[in-house]
């Protein structure tokens, strides 16, 4: 079996987009690409076939690990897995990620952009990546001491992990409100169910609840 040295997974994808390409592309030209997103058109799940031998520690890979991935895992990565090709005139384009081995096809995916996996139906974020709901844009007034939450947007947290070797994780779990800066996250959906991914350190800080009243 396909196995890479250091940093790539070896996942297989049962289609490169989840609709017709040629067919999409027609319609958005139509429209003048007013609203296509290649990371909405996609394929983003994998089965996972084979894991590095290796992370290397440098600048791009520290703290990554593949701790909470197993071969037969269901993973959820990055649009670019796929959408990173160039495109021939007049030919197929070239997936730059692309493997041909024995008739089947096999893609590379840099465990940088592997987000999750699924195992027994249950989503288990890896890396210290969090899965949040889609963001609308916030009435709230924050305190404009802190710059950084000035212009932040909040979400429901779905899915969070464990954090990336180097790094602590942060006091997050399924159901606060956190908040970010929309600039930081990429946009996702699954099954037409939005939402968005994250690094936990990305989290500027969560809603704090009101304390119960005393009877």
């Amino acid at each position: 079996m396909i196995q890479q040295s250091e940093n790539r997974l070896i996942v297989q994808i049962k289609t490169k987009y989840i609709s017709n390409f040629t067919d999409i592309m027609k319609i958005s030209a139509i429209q003048n690409f007013g609203s296509l997103h290649m990371e909405d058109l996609c394929n983003i799940r994998g089965t996972v076939v084979s894991l590095p031998k290796r992370i290397t520690d440098d600048r791009t890979h520290t703290g990554f690990s593949t701790k909470d991935i197993r071969v037969g895992d269901e993973a959820i990565f990055s649009f670019s897995i796929v959408y990173d090709f160039i495109q021939v005139e007049d030919k197929d384009p070239l997936y730059k990620n692309l493997i041909t081995y024995k008739g089947e096809e096999y893609w590379q995916a840099d465990i940088t952009k592997i987000y999750a996996v699924i195992r027994d139906g249950e989503i288990i974020m890896v890396n210290g990546y969090v899965m949040a709901s889609e963001f609308q844009d916030d009435k709230i007034v924050l305190s404009a001491a802190s710059k950084k939450a000035k212009n932040s947007k909040s979400s429901t947290v779905m899915h969070i992990g464990n954090p990336k070797e180097n790094q602590k994780k942060i006091p997050v779990k399924q159901g606060d409100t956190i908040y970010f800066n929309p600039l930081k996250v990429q946009k996702y959906q699954i099954n037409h169910k939005p939402f968005i991914i994250l690094q936990q350190q990305q989290v500027l800080g969560k809603l704090k609840a009101n304390p119960k009243s005393k009877s």
